[in-house]
């Protein structure tokens, strides 16, 4: 990357298929791009970091997605080096990969240092990602002022995702995949990109460099396009960028033996993943049932996803997000009124986007990280388009784009809401884990699947011991769900206390003493209450 001209694309004025060069005197040097980009991805990530600082005060593994990744990841990575596929209904090799390296390394899962280094990485790795992808996509500049001014809308659409408040809890968390996916396939796509370019240069020293850059370049491609399925929304991207790059592709006939099989060799290992997670995705689709219990019925569903998903933007996204998209269609179509020619990595980009969106849909699930991939790729649509236009816009452009997220606290006080919340079920679980710690008897009932899934695990792993517990009582986890009454049922009248509260999830109640009459219960049936007590028991189980 110390080259200027690696950071460089054709302008789009000079023909696709024209040699560099032909016909013309030399050209002289152009300003980098390089230290200025150095900036911007510094400035960028700092931000990010301090966006999602709040969740460093969080002591315990989330409720949501923490408690499976920490039991499930080091099964699953096992039967994916064993070739197999450890879900029916989904294919991410790489989340699963990641969900390991967070939970199983460092101090996790007894502490979160490591769980937040490694998501610090991956904030990183998204935007360098989006910052050096969106810079590849720009003319090169021409003048210093250029420079600077293309490195600041090659960070546009990584700002632009870590200031969108819904996003930025998304990226806080450390179970949604779309970050990664998104970051690890623009970097990776980045590098494949340059080192391609060293590797056609035909001057020996290029050579190493260029396969050094392939080879980290496709280990990141591969780890974002294992995510999920919806990497494959890439296709139109990759289609645009192998046209708009034919010119220097067709240098290839001219290339050593060596550079022609190196060159063959890692455009196999960038292909497969793509064509690994097709085939898988076919064979999920082939079976019927998808995730979250999503059917095939003629697409009927999948266009209600679609629909969701296009109504709930709202909520998702803030105003100047949903602008940020709008822009992006009307800047590359005002681009094509005036130049009288379609700029194809911007088309491409949109249709990827689009692409996203729909697949996104497939689910019939509201999240706010499923927009993550079609909004960061409408980000880098926009910053293309930009740059089309006369440095004062370009400049004017960038200014709008940050004041209309301004203030930047808005972002990071979002965050700190939902870390709150966090800390809240955190404190909860630890109470109940002392509890059960200390000897208690503690039985649940009314929770929600995935809380009452998590519970045993969480318990596990904050378990500590406390002063032994009271004689003779009980304690009850009540959720909100059918089931609680009958538990409540099973404490004498007049005995069931509250203890501690705790949001929607579920509030701990002690009972000093057991009712002697059966209570029916919605799933045991009727039966007597220390019998129930005994069927609803918590335990800790780190293996759940």
């Amino acid at each position: 990357m110390g080259r200027t001209e690696e950071l460089e694309v054709r302008p789009a004025d000079v023909a696709p298929d024209a040699p560099p060069g032909d016909g013309s005197a030399p050209r002289p040097s152009k300003p980098s791009t390089v230290w200025w980009l150095v900036a911007v991805v510094a400035l960028v990530s700092a931000y990010a970091v301090w966006i999602t600082s709040p969740r460093f005060d969080i002591e315990t593994p989330s409720l949501v997605d923490d408690w499976a990744a920490i039991t499930r990841s080091d099964d699953q990575l096992h039967e994916i080096v064993r070739g197999s596929n450890p879900e029916e209904q989904r294919f991410r090799p790489g989340w699963i990969l990641w969900n390991y390296l967070q939970w199983h390394t460092f101090d996790a899962p007894y502490g979160l240092v490591g769980p937040n280094a490694w998501n610090v990485v991956r904030i990183l790795v998204l935007v360098a990602g989006l910052t050096l992808l969106t810079a590849l996509a720009l003319p090169p500049p021409r003048t210093r002022l250029e420079a600077a001014l293309h490195a600041a809308i090659a960070g546009l659409p990584a700002f632009l995702v870590v200031s969108a408040p819904k996003l930025a809890v998304d990226l806080t968390r450390f179970g949604p995949q779309e970050p990664l996916l998104v970051g690890a396939m623009a970097l990776g796509g980045a590098l494949l990109v340059l080192g391609a370019r060293r590797v056609l240069d035909s001057r020996a020293n290029q050579l190493v460099g260029g396969i050094a850059l392939l080879a980290c370049g496709s280990a990141l491609w591969a780890l974002g396009v294992y995510q999920k399925e919806v990497s494959l929304a890439v296709l139109p991207v990759v289609a645009v960028a192998l046209f708009a790059g034919r010119a220097r592709l067709s240098g290839w006939r001219e290339l050593s033996t060596t550079r022609r099989i190196v060159l063959a060799a890692f455009a196999v290992l960038a292909l497969l993943p793509l064509v690994h997670v097709a085939i898988e995705s076919a064979l999920i689709a082939a079976r019927g049932d998808l995730v979250y219990d999503a059917e095939i019925d003629g697409g009927g569903s999948a266009w209600a996803g679609v629909q969701m998903l296009w109504d709930w933007a709202h909520e998702a996204l803030p105003w100047a997000g949903r602008a940020v998209a709008v822009a992006a269609v009307a800047l590359t179509a005002l681009v094509l009124v005036i130049r009288r020619r379609i700029d194809l990595v911007a088309v491409g980009v949109l249709a990827s986007a689009a692409l996203a969106f729909l697949m996104a849909g497939q689910s019939g699930v509201l999240a706010t990280r499923y927009y993550i991939p079609t909004y960061a790729l409408f980000a880098v649509a926009l910053a293309i388009a930009l740059v089309r236009f006369p440095p004062v816009i370009q400049l004017a452009g960038v200014l709008l784009v940050v004041f209309a997220f301004m203030p930047p606290t808005e972002a990071r006080n979002e965050v700190k809401r939902w870390a709150t919340d966090e800390r809240l079920d955190g404190d909860f679980v630890r109470a109940v884990a002392e509890r059960v710690s200390a000897g208690c008897v503690v039985a649940s009932a009314g929770l929600d699947v995935e809380p009452g899934q998590a519970f045993p695990v969480l318990m596990a792993i904050e378990g500590d011991a406390t002063p032994p517990c009271p004689v003779g009582g009980t304690y009850f986890v009540l959720g909100p769900l059918e089931g609680w009454r009958a538990l409540a049922g099973a404490c004498a009248d007049g005995e069931l206390q509250k203890d501690l509260d705790n949001r929607d999830v579920a509030d701990l109640y002690w009972c000093e003493r057991l009712g002697s009459t059966p209570v029916r219960d919605p799933r045991f049936g009727l039966v007597e209450p220390s019998e129930l007590i005994e069927l609803r028991r918590l335990r800790p189980d780190l293996s759940a």
